[in-house]
């Protein structure tokens, strides 16, 4: 039984959606399909456009055309890269705060922190079992296994178990690192961007009731009301990225690191982003979302 569909058949369910391709047309858009985007990926994006609700166009999209969606997941994927390696400088500065503490902590000696967290969190070593047929890893899992020290095992452990770690060494010796409460968020963001899962897929769908810190933080940028405050921040994905900047800035310790980032950031904004911005004249949700994060990523910059 045949399940895939080719993509003259693809195309021709996309044209019946009220999907147009009259900027990409439809061979190049065959092609494209085949060589760098799968459908169900692509066609993800259609999520932050309305459809009509009577007469000939109900259930078609509204003032779609397939570039649209060619050029949001375009940006996606670059938006992923930096996200990615934002997640990546966090996730390097926890290991170092934790580690810096154990150290300067008379009450640990970087044995015992980790065999109570293993007793609490017994998974941990299940998902450290799991790689060890992974060449890079497999040495120090028989070497140390079950009993690790602490600068090995955030070496083994995932970015979610690194946040619990985090959190039970937080608990356990209070006020001595950063709060980590907003980290969860970063975990989300970071697995997200690790298995390419698209990220401005549904810029119009939000139910987060946002942290204090991020309300408050927002909050402090000019241009951004307490509407659009509250809208964009119920939104899962802008959430999120609003918290990664702040944890960005709270975290990382190195003005150079933290000042290029932030760069980078603002020069994606400023350009890729903004590359073909006459597609989404259009689309309110799209460009509300867009001058939402490109206030944040300016501040950021100036603060810097």
């Amino acid at each position: 039984m045949k399940l895939l569909k080719t993509s003259d058949e693809l195309i021709s369910h996309m044209k019946e959606k009220g999907i147009k391709f009259e900027i990409v047309k439809e061979e190049d858009a065959k092609l494209f399909l085949q060589n760098n985007n799968y459908y169900m990926k692509l066609a993800s994006y259609r999520a932050n456009y309305e459809k009509g609700q009577k007469g000939k166009n109900v259930e078609k999209y509204i003032n779609l055309d397939f570039a649209y969606l060619q050029e949001l997941s375009t940006i996606d994927m670059h938006l992923r890269y930096l996200i990615l390696q934002m997640c990546l400088d966090i996730e390097h500065a926890l290991k170092t705060a934790i580690l810096k503490d154990i150290e300067n902590n008379e009450q640990e000696d970087g044995y015992d922190i980790i065999r109570r967290f293993i007793t609490n969190y017994e998974r941990c070593c299940q998902n450290i079992q799991n790689h060890k047929s992974s060449e890079y890893c497999r040495e120090l899992i028989d070497k140390y296994y079950p009993y690790f020290p602490a600068w090995v095992f955030v070496e083994l452990i995932s970015f979610g178990d690194m946040v619990k770690l985090y959190e039970y060494y937080n608990k356990r010796y209070p006020k001595r690192l950063k709060d980590g409460e907003l980290l969860y968020s970063i975990r989300d963001l970071r697995n997200a961007t690790a298995h390419s899962n698209c990220l401005i897929n549904k810029l119009h769908k939000g139910n987060i009731k946002p942290s204090a810190k991020i309300v408050k933080f927002v909050s402090q940028i000019d241009g951004i009301g307490t509407t659009m405050r509250t809208a964009k921040l119920s939104n899962k994905f802008l959430y999120d990225f609003t918290t990664l900047i702040y944890v960005y800035n709270e975290f990382i310790n190195s003005s150079v690191v933290k000042q290029r980032r932030f760069e980078q950031l603002k020069e994606f904004v400023d350009g890729r982003v903004i590359r073909n911005k006459e597609y989404f004249e259009k689309n309110a949700c799209i460009k509300s979302s867009y001058t939402f994060v490109k206030k944040i990523v300016d501040y950021m910059n100036k603060s810097c």
